[in-house]
């Protein structure tokens, strides 16, 4: 999958060596996780000594960013409703919880040189090829090209704004619902 993202980019830039384009892709799906919240994992545990003073976030690979939702006592709560996230690794429980370990949903990003996992990368390669080949364009190399830049610059966010919704979408916890006026 990183080899086939590989290439593509480097159809817009010929010129730029594979690494720094591997480099390029790291960076921007870096920044495409941390801001739209496009890998959420639910694998194993997500916080360990939550009985204690100091309860410990753990992402099981990357980096942890945001709790999407707990479940604690077999309910799955979100912050605010029994928990507080103040930072990426600090929690603050409303009540101690009954439980020491909690599962949960984890929103993450990768360690920086890191690529996400292929479900990431098959489902947002594209923008992150994009927000790579914005980066690429505007370096003071042979295959600058700033205005080809901005046009993947736009592309790149606009690709956020789509996972945002996405991710916004995917984890609501239902909608309002609006009740017709009576016509008379």
């Amino acid at each position: 999958m990183l080899d086939d993202l590989i290439d593509n980019v480097a159809l817009d830039v010929p010129d730029a060596p594979r690494a720094t384009i591997r480099s390029a892709l790291a960076r921007a799906s870096r920044e495409f996780c941390t801001e739209a919240d496009a890998w959420v994992t639910e694998e194993g545990p997500v916080i360990y000594g939550a009985a204690t003073d100091y309860p410990l976030m753990v992402a099981p690979a990357g980096e942890a960013l945001r709790i999407v939702s707990l479940t604690m006592d077999g309910q799955t709560v979100t912050q605010g409703e029994r928990f507080e996230q103040v930072s990426p690794t600090e929690i603050v429980f409303h009540r101690t919880p009954s439980e020491n370990v909690i599962s949960g949903r984890l929103a993450c990003r990768p360690k920086r040189g890191d690529m996400p996992p292929n479900e990431v990368l098959s489902r947002w390669g594209e923008p992150i090829g994009d927000g790579a080949r914005w980066r690429l364009l505007l370096m003071p190399q042979v295959w600058r090209d700033p205005e080809l830049a901005t046009y993947y610059e736009r592309r790149f966010l606009a690709g956020i704004t789509d996972a945002k919704q996405q991710s916004r979408l995917g984890y609501a916890r239902g909608g309002a619902r609006v009740n017709m006026r009576r016509f008379i």
